[in-house]
């Protein structure tokens, strides 16, 4: 797959975003956003890994407990720009008669994002939407009960997302984020075969944060 940009690049950019801030004459500024969630992961495609009799049984674990925290830089009052990563954990299991496979994935995403604030009539609560790109860091571990089998392999891949939420002012310099997003991520295959099963992280989720 085609880079579309790097570790290094997100880390060129966030240099940017702070010397901007040092030098700017304009009254902009930073802020710390972190939240926890919900997130629904349908990992539909995992059912298709185990290649056993017609009577296994595939369960996944949903929905989700993930974790994030990023860095907010105001360019005005409406728009700003934003770089974060997160904590993202979903486990899954299959079963016959005979074994147990059982799949622990994680996903860390280094997202780059935008976010606009809608026009509003209350002072306090703002409308904000919002969109951005992840490198994943994905891994997944594999156990199979009954073999003593285990296996662990990590890999990369891209993601795009979209969201809307609300900014709750609490005082002058406390907020409450509440936000709905959906992700596409091509997630990582165990290799680099075409026809290789993936660590899709696509998927709804729900989350609320503060923002310092």
């Amino acid at each position: 797959m085609r880079r579309i940009f790097s570790p290094t690049s997100l880390k060129i950019l966030l240099i940017a975003c702070l010397l901007s801030y040092t030098t700017s004459t304009y009254a902009q500024s930073l802020s710390v956003r972190s939240s926890v969630g919900v997130v629904h992961l349908p990992l539909s495609d995992w059912s298709k890994f185990w290649g056993g009799p017609s009577n296994s049984f595939y369960t996944k674990n949903n929905p989700n407990l993930y974790y994030g925290i990023s860095l907010h830089y105001a360019i005005n009052s409406k728009h700003s720009i934003s770089t974060g990563t997160e904590l993202i954990k979903s486990s899954a299991s299959l079963s016959d008669s005979l074994l147990v496979v059982n799949w622990k994935f994680q996903g860390i995403p280094v997202s780059i994002g935008y976010e606009y604030k809608i026009v509003t009539f209350n002072e306090r609560f703002t409308p904000v939407v919002g969109l951005g790109c992840s490198y994943f860091i994905s891994e997944v571990n594999v156990k199979v009960n009954g073999v003593d089998q285990n296996s662990n392999r990590r890999g990369k891949g891209y993601g795009i997302h979209m969201s809307l939420g609300l900014l709750s002012q609490l005082t002058e310099s406390l907020s409450m984020i509440t936000q709905v997003r959906y992700r596409y991520s091509d997630g990582m295959a165990f290799s680099d075969n075409k026809d290789d099963i993936k660590v899709e992280f696509s998927g709804f989720d729900f989350s609320v944060g503060l923002e310092f």
